[in-house]
């Protein structure tokens, strides 16, 4: 039996089994009536099957995953997508319609996090399934179709890898992760090699980081977002918005597949922890960083992010810091510099003395 705490005031109890089915029986029903829609896409090298029942989630959730190759071979996860005004099973109207997220107690079987802000609920199960229910697919908020399924996606690789807060760039070789605050220049870095012709784009605001046998980049989303300022500096891309989600005046949205697809690379080994930053000078330079400094760069931002971070999740990004060098790129003010620094660290150019002067 799995305990269900919802309030301080309300407990249901539920055999798991009636509830995987129960959530089954809902998704089958909506389908039934709103047409079912498969997408096999292979996603950090894993062969994942997202099943839509209707067409709201699908136009929210798609662009930003549209990169991905399609799969190939039996299903490692199956991800079932549908809309209900009413909660999903054993949760109260008073509690999907709340405010504050909710992380679900559970063991090994069942991993369960409820967003009602957003209306938005997931959960994993063990088999190899998971369940997606949300009140409005089509009031959805932009920010969740930049980054969806991060969560859920975080929870299902653990303890193989995690979802890390970072923009990623490489050559046809390598990667390197670029990690910090908002406002440090990840964005804007990852979109200056976008336009390098020999430089691939990997991820602009999340990435998985996997490590197993090596550390390894894969990119999750296309989408790309800047303030209005910023996009001044990159008039030369020609960055669309998708017109069928809402707009974000604030920090806009950007897909970047299909139109760049032959620079979106899905995964490279990682070569380094790049911790960008604007410097105020002209040149764009390295210098050499602890993994203190890594750590306290992509976890705390990355755990703001994604609710229902496992402990495994943690521990593999500690793991993955370990085994690569890290290094503060100081922004210069020259943009034309950036991209042959970063170029001398993917081709391990840059020793250990060369940063340090």
């Amino acid at each position: 039996m799995v305990t269900i705490i919802a309030r301080d005031d309300m407990t249901t109890t539920t055999t798991r089994d009636d509830s995987q089915a129960a959530l089954m029986q809902q998704f089958d029903r909506v389908a039934e009536t709103d047409g079912l829609v498969e997408k096999r896409l292979s996603i950090g090298g894993r062969q994942v099957c997202l099943k839509f029942a209707g067409q709201p989630l699908l136009r929210r959730l798609m662009p930003a995953l549209g990169h991905h190759p399609e799969g190939s071979g039996p299903a490692e996860l199956t991800i079932h997508f549908w809309d209900s005004a009413t909660p999903p099973v054993e949760y109260s109207l008073a509690e999907w319609t709340g405010l504050q997220s909710v992380i679900r107690p559970g063991d090994d079987t069942c991993w369960t996090l409820i967003e009602p802000g957003i209306g938005l609920f997931s959960r994993l199960t063990q088999d190899g399934n998971a369940f997606v229910c949300c009140r409005d697919g089509n009031e959805l908020p932009v920010w969740e179709s930049a980054v969806p399924l991060r969560s859920l996606l975080n929870a299902w690789f653990a303890p193989r890898g995690s979802v890390v807060h970072g923009a990623a760039v490489g050559n046809d070789q390598t990667a390197v992760l670029l990690a910090g605050v908002g406002g440090s220049g990840k964005s804007s870095t990852a979109l200056t090699c976008l336009a390098e012709p020999d430089l691939y784009h990997l991820g602009d605001d999340l990435v998985m980081l996997t490590n197993d046998p090596q550390p390894v980049v894969n990119s999750l989303y296309n989408s790309a977002k800047l303030l209005p300022d910023n996009l001044l500096r990159f008039n030369d891309l020609s960055l669309s918005v998708n017109p069928t989600l809402p707009r974000n005046p604030e920090k806009e949205t950007y897909f970047l597949f299909p139109k760049f697809a032959e620079k979106l690379a899905m995964q490279r080994p990682l070569k380094a922890i790049l911790l960008p930053r604007v410097s105020g000078e002209t040149q764009t330079s390295l210098v050499s960083a602890t993994q203190a400094e890594a750590w306290h760069a992509i976890v705390p931002v990355t755990l703001t992010l994604l609710g229902g971070t496992r402990p495994e999740n943690i521990q593999s990004i500690v793991e993955i810091i370990k085994r690569v060098p890290v290094y503060r790129l100081n922004l210069g003010s020259d943009r034309s510099g950036i991209a042959p620094v970063i170029r001398r660290v993917l081709d391990g150019l840059e020793t250990e003395a060369e940063v340090s002067r």
